[in-house]
C-alpha cells in the first residue's frame, strides 16, 4: 500500500520541528516496518501554498494518508485527503469540533464530562487561543483585564493535580495504548518538555474510560491525545482532546509495539488487540514547546 505520511511542522517550521520530525519518523518507519511504501512531502518551509499542493498530489497517488498538523490547520488538509484518499486520521468533521476548544468544551460537559472551569469568577486562570494547539500561546494569569481579552480565547481555571494524557486508537472498538505523564514546566505560561510513557495513576480504568468518552463524544477516529489534569481527590478534568498523533506517540510507539500497524487496521475495520501490555517505560523530551 502506498500512504501519505504528511507532518506540518517538520515541513513548513524547521525551527519548531523537532516533535514533528520524531512523530514523522516515528509513524513513517512503522508503516514500512508493515510492508507499505510511505511518500512524504519535501520541505517547503514557510510556502503553504507548496505544501498543500504536494499534499493534494500525494493523497490523489496514494491509497491512503494521514496528516499531522497544529489544530487550526488540520481540517483543511485533512478535508482535501479525504477528497482524494482513505483518510486514516481522524474524520475531518471530527478535527473541526475538536479544534474549537470552547465549542469542545462545552460539549465535553454536556456529556456528562468534567473540564476545568470556562470563565470562572476567580483566578488564577488559563488564557488558551480558542483554535490552538498543545500548549502553544498558553498563559496562566492570577488576573486580566476581561475587555483585553476576545472571542478567540478560552479563559478557564488553572488547576493543579497530575498532568497526563492518554494515547488511544478508535476503530469499531476503543484501544487504550497508554497512559502517560507529561512533562511541563508552568511559569506565567505552560511549557510542555516531555512526556513519560507508561504512567502508572490511581484508578486508571477510570482515567482511560472516561478519555474514551471524550473522544468518542466528538466523533474521533483513529489516534487520538486526550489531555488530562488528575486532581488529587481523583476527579479527572479533560482539558484537550488531540484529533491526531501527539509527541506521546514517540514513546507508545517504543514501549508497545508498532502503532502505525494499528491505525490501519482500525481505518480497515479490522479487529484491534484486546490488551496491550508496555515493554519497559520510554522517555521523550524537546526544547520546542508545544505538543
Amino acid at each position: 500500500m502506498d500512504i501519505l505520511l504528511a507532518e506540518y511542522a517538520s515541513a513548513m517550521l524547521p525551527a519548531l520541528a523537532e516533535a514533528g520530525r520524531a512523530m514523522l519518523e516515528t509513524l513513517k518507519g512503522g508503516f514500512q516496518r508493515s510492508g507499505h511504501v510511505v511518500h512524504v512531502p519535501q520541505l517547503c518551509t514557510g510556502d503553504d501554498d507548496t505544501f498543500c499542493s504536494q499534499v493534494e498530489q500525494l493523497a490523489r497517488s496514494c491509497d491512503a494518508g494521514m496528516i499531522i498538523a497544529p489544530d487550526n490547520v488540520l481540517y483543511d488538509f485533512t478535508a482535501l485527503v479525504e477528497q482524494h484518499t482513505t483518510n486514516l486520521g481522524c474524520p475531518a468533521e471530527a478535527v473541526r469540533r475538536a479544534a474549537d476548544k470552547l465549542s469542545a468544551s462545552i460539549a465535553l460537559s454536556e456529556g456528562s464530562l468534567t473540564v476545568p472551569e470556562i470563565s470562572p469568577p476567580t483566578g488564577p486562570y488559563v488564557l488558551k487561543p480558542r483554535y490552538g494547539c498543545g500548549a502553544d500561546g498558553i498563559r496562566v494569569v492570577e488576573t486580566f483585564e476581561a475587555n483585553g481579552v476576545d472571542e478567540n480565547t478560552l479563559v478557564s481555571k488553572f488547576l493543579t493535580g497530575d498532568h497526563i494524557s492518554v494515547s488511544l486508537i478508535i476503530g469499531r472498538t476503543a484501544l487504550p495504548l497508554s497512559i502517560n505523564k507529561q512533562h511541563l514546566r508552568i511559569d506565567d505560561a505552560i511549557h510542555y518538555v516531555g512526556n513519560t510513557t507508561p504512567y502508572a495513576v490511581p484508578n486508571a480504568n477510570n482515567v482511560i474510560n472516561q478519555a474514551v468518552r471524550a473522544a468518542q463524544l466528538l466523533g474521533c477516529e483513529g489516534y487520538v491525545g486526550v489531555d488530562i489534569v488528575l486532581q488529587p481527590d481523583g476527579v479527572v478534568n479533560i482539558v484537550d482532546v488531540n484529533p491526531r498523533p501527539t509527541t506521546a506517540i514517540v514513546s507508545v510507539d517504543k514501549v508497545i509495539g508498532n502503532v502505525a500497524d494499528l491505525i490501519l487496521k482500525a481505518r480497515l475495520g479490522q479487529e484491534l488487540p484486546t490488551l496491550l501490555t508496555p515493554h519497559g517505560t520510554h522517555t521523550f523530551r524537546t526544547n520546542c514547546g508545544t505538543i
